[in-house]
Parts: C-alpha cells; sequence; structure tokens
C-alpha cells in the first residue's frame, strides 16, 4: 500500500496528455484550455483587489475574459446566448399572454460561518434559461403573439445584488445591471431592491403567476413568496414545465454531456489502471476527484462510491475508508460536473486483477442484463420498460446461479423473489442534475435527446447459504443518449467486458517506472 504513491502522483503526467489532445478538444464544443489564455483587460489594482476597468462586471467567465473557454456568442461552455434566449421564448409561448415566471437562484451553502461549502451551484432551473451562475432572480412575462411578428414575446427581466466593493474584496466580483443586459441578454434589470415594488405591479395584472412555494432556500425566496401570494392571480407550480422542457436534450447539450462522460471514463479508467490489492478506497476517490477536476470539472456530480468486498452491496456506500482485499471487487459509483451538466458511471472490478469463478459469473450476469437493455433504449420505450427487462435478465440470472430453490421458476422470481438481489431502479434521468427531471416519472417516452442512465446491479448477501457467491456485488452503468434510431452510450470508454477489465486492472503498475 505505501508503495501506491509513485503512480498516484504520476497521474498527473497521464492528465496532461489527455488535457491536450485533439481528441478531447473535438469532443466539446468549447474545449479546454489548450494554449495560454490571452491577456486579461487591463485592471486597476487597489489594496490587492483587482477591478476590471471595463464599463460593467460579469461576474463569470465570458469570451471576452475567457477566450479559451467561451467561443464568440457562448454564454457559457457549449451552449450559445442564442440558445438561452430560445428556451426563455419557448416557455413564454406555452403561456398566456401577460403570465409570469418568478424564479429565484440557488442559495449558497456555508460549510461553517461564512465558508461557504466548496464553489457555488445554481439552481438548474435558473441555469438552463439564463446561463448565470450568481445570485439573481429571474422575472419572466409572457407576450402576445402576433402573426408575422419576429419580435419576443418574452420580456426577460434580472434583479441583481446592489455594488457592494467591501463584500467583493472577500468573494470577488459579481454580475450587475449593466452586464445583466449587455452579457445575458435580460430586456431589464434592476437592483434587488426593487424586487418587490416590480414584482407587485408585473402579478396585480398577470392571469397567472408561475412559482414553486416548495424552493423555500431560493435567493429572496420570503420575498417573492409574499409579493406573489399578495396578489390575487392563480400561481401555479413552474417545475413540472421546467422537467419537460429540460427532458429532450438540444445537440449542444448533447455535446457537453458527451464531454461529461468522457472526463468520467477517462477518470475511472485511470482508477482501474492504478488498482492493486492494499489500496484504500478513499485514494481510488482521490484519483477519480483530481482526474475529473484536472480535465475542467467544476465539481463531483455526487458522492463518490468506492465500494470492496461485501460493502458492494450497499448502494450508497460513502464511508470510502477500508483497504481493498486481494480478493475483493471494487465497485465505484462515480460522476462529474461539467460545464453544468452531470455524468454518472459505474464500474466493477477485481482488486487482484482477475475475476474469481463466481465472481465472473455474477459479473457476466449483470453484463447480460446491461447489454440487453441497452439494445432496447430507443424512442418510444420508457424507463419502466427498459427496468422489466432487466428483472426479466436478472430473474433468469437469479435462478441459473442457484440463488433461489430449484423448484423456483423464473416467474417466481420475478413476481417474488427478485428484490432480495436488486431493489433500485434501472436507471434515471440525467442533465443538469444526477437524478434530473425526477416529476417527469418513469412511464414518459423517451426521445432523441433524452439521456438516462441504464444500471443493473445483482447484491448477494452475505450470507451462508449464498456459498461462494456470498457477499458479491456487482453494478454496471452507463450513460445513454437516445437518438433517431436507437441510442450512443456516451460513456462507452470505460472498459466493461471481461476482458477489457482484467486488462485495464493495474495497467498502470506494469508500466517502466510504475512498477509496485
Amino acid at each position: 500500500p505505501s508503495q501506491f504513491g509513485q503512480p498516484f502522483a504520476e497521474a498527473a503526467s497521464c492528465s496532461a496528455s489527455y488535457y491536450l489532445s485533439n481528441e478531447l478538444r473535438r469532443s466539446l464544443s468549447s474545449g479546454f484550455p489548450v494554449t495560454a489564455p490571452n491577456p486579461q483587460p487591463n485592471t486597476e489594482q487597489a489594496h490587492g483587489h483587482s477591478k476590471p476597468s471595463t464599463s460593467y462586471e460579469p461576474g463569470q467567465p465570458t469570451h471576452t475574459t475567457h477566450p479559451w473557454l467561451l467561443r464568440p456568442g457562448e454564454l457559457t461552455p457549449g451552449i450559445q446566448a442564442a440558445e438561452y434566449a430560445a428556451r426563455r421564448e419557448r416557455l413564454c409561448s406555452i403561456l398566456p399572454p401577460g403570465a409570469v415566471v418568478v424564479l429565484g437562484a440557488a442559495p449558497t451553502i456555508y460549510m461553517a460561518g461564512i465558508i461557504p461549502y466548496g464553489s457555488y451551484r445554481q439552481d438548474p432551473d435558473v441555469f438552463y434559461l439564463t446561463g448565470i451562475s450568481q445570485h439573481c432572480v429571474v422575472v419572466l412575462q409572457a407576450g402576445p403573439s402576433k402573426p408575422g411578428s419576429t419580435g419576443s414575446s418574452c420580456r426577460y427581466m434580472l434583479f441583481v445584488e446592489p455594488p457592494d466593493y467591501e463584500r467583493e474584496q472577500w468573494d470577488g466580483a459579481r454580475l450587475d445591471i449593466e452586464a445583466a443586459r449587455a452579457e445575458f441578454g435580460a430586456d431589464e434589470a434592476y437592483c434587488i431592491t426593487e424586487l418587490q415594488t416590480r414584482l407587485a405591479a408585473l402579478c396585480q395584472s398577470a392571469p397567472v403567476v408561475l412559482h414553486d412555494s416548495d424552493r423555500t432556500k431560493s435567493h429572496m425566496f420570503a420575498s417573492t413568496s409574499a409579493t406573489v401570494r399578495a396578489s390575487e392571480a392563480k400561481v401555479t407550480p413552474l417545475r413540472p414545465i421546467m422537467h419537460t422542457m429540460r427532458m429532450h436534450k438540444s445537440p449542444a447539450e448533447a455535446a457537453v454531456m458527451r464531454a461529461s462522460a468522457q472526463v468520467s471514463a477517462a477518470a475511472i479508467r485511470r482508477c482501474m489502471s492504478l488498482t492493486q490489492p492494499g489500496v484504500p478506497e478513499y485514494a481510488l476517490a482521490a484519483t477519480f476527484e483530481y482526474e475529473c477536476k484536472v480535465r475542467g470539472a467544476a465539481r463531483m456530480a455526487y458522492p463518490q462510491v468506492v465500494a470492496s468486498g461485501r460493502d458492494a452491496c450497499t448502494i450508497h456506500y460513502g464511508r470510502n475508508d477500508k483497504r481493498v482485499g486481494p480478493r475483493d471487487l471494487i465497485l465505484m459509483d462515480a460522476g462529474c460536473e461539467l460545464h453544468g451538466y452531470c455524468s454518472d458511471v459505474t464500474r466493477t472490478w477485481p482488486a487482484g486483477g482477475r475475476f474469481s469463478s463466481a465472481q465472473r459469473d455474477a459479473y457476466e450476469a449483470v453484463l447480460a442484463a446491461h447489454t440487453a437493455c441497452v439494445a432496447a433504449c430507443k424512442p418510444g420505450a420508457t424507463i419502466r420498460d427498459l427496468h422489466n427487462l432487466s428483472v426479466h435478465h436478472l430473474s433468469q440470472a437469479i435462478k441459473q446461479l442457484g440463488l433461489v430453490c430449484e423448484d423456483t421458476s423464473v416467474e417466481e422470481v420475478m413476481h417474488m423473489h427478485y428484490r432480495t438481489f436488486y431493489w433500485h431502479s434501472l436507471g434515471h434521468y440525467l442533465g443538469l442534475d444526477t437524478h434530473d427531471t425526477h416529476m417527469l416519472g418513469h412511464d414518459k417516452p423517451l426521445g432523441p435527446g433524452s439521456v438516462i442512465t441504464i444500471e443493473p446491479g445483482l447484491y448477494i448477501p452475505d450470507e451462508p447459504q449464498y456459498g461462494h457467491l456470498r457477499g458479491i456485488g456487482v453494478r454496471i452503468e452507463d450513460d445513454v443518449l437516445v437518438t433517431q434510431s436507437g441510442c450512443e452510450v456516451l460513456s462507452k470508454d470505460v472498459p466493461v467486458t471481461v476482458a477489457e477489465v482484467e486488462a485495464c486492472v493495474g495497467s498502470a503498475l506494469a508500466q517502466p517506472g510504475r512498477g509496485v
């Protein structure tokens, strides 16, 4: 275990070559930094604090400040400002004239006192409509649709924090009124102190106000909620409409999600290649995070699961505090968030580089279910359809593996016994959240642009009656984009067959200069 440090430290050199590769540059619609960034605009130094000489402050990367990250016209990496505007137009187009949408940004989460917990993460609906990753309140008003008109049917208002130079000395520059118009395309922008007065006037004549009463922690919720309640307008939830809009990804969104999956795929491959008996679970978790962040990921999409031995049967195992045994399987469930979009990938591999006979049997049973479900993923299918298919395949495997009495039929396993060994859904929607657009349910037909996870698993309790299979947990998960005629596995670059997995495990340790 003490010799794990050398290949672990040398991950940087491997990452650098991937980071600069043409393949990755092509896969991203925006690209990672491959050349030195252009010099920043002239600044004036004030007590060590840099104040831009431009007339406004966007508070986040733009093409002007980060030309290596954003191309001309992009508001966020890979997504054009025009696409964000089209989303707002689409939302307003399905609302009655005069309808008002009110949506507050996500709160800052604090670790202790005034210390924020990691980097700020925006509410996915706010991000989807605006591309803004800062505090604000978004207000939209639907306008009348006029035949033959090319003008906007959506009045877009942003309410932003007032200037506070002392606060900026601690937290950095933030979005101001001028940038809200110039960079983010707001028709009108105001200081947040004007929110109640202006919102009250809008709600007074609105036939309906779309506002989610359960977003209690959103920015300025108390003010917006009180103002909306005080109006006589009908109030209806916004979230169901937003989830429907977000279900089908645009080509630009799909490209960013593909890149996010490729980053997670590369990180898991690296973890597999550095695996040897005795490696701590937390070292693999740290390797994954490093490999993702050096490729541009802002954060993990969720806490990494690195579960060895019988803990692979614990779905959300998060302790990651054991050393891996020589005969253990390692189940890693991990994903990153890249430019706002999440990936979610799981692989299971043998710590010693070779599956035992029992481990191979369980693994190949899950792989067969996974392969069948990917093949069936196409327009018109539902997550429930695919889940039922996985239950059928895994029920057959449960019987063939001898996990139930010999005289138990496959049908009986499907109806009474499979949940002992497979108790979660096959998958979920994926996008700006890991468990994305959850309000849609699992019976909505998938269509081109839908992205889901496919993650069958088999978890055999660590009990004597299961013999040599006891305590084995296997899950295989990929991110899958539905296309016009079928699907594309976005995370296909992670080894998945038995031969591929065994060839990858420990491969970095066998290279010259990387021995144990």
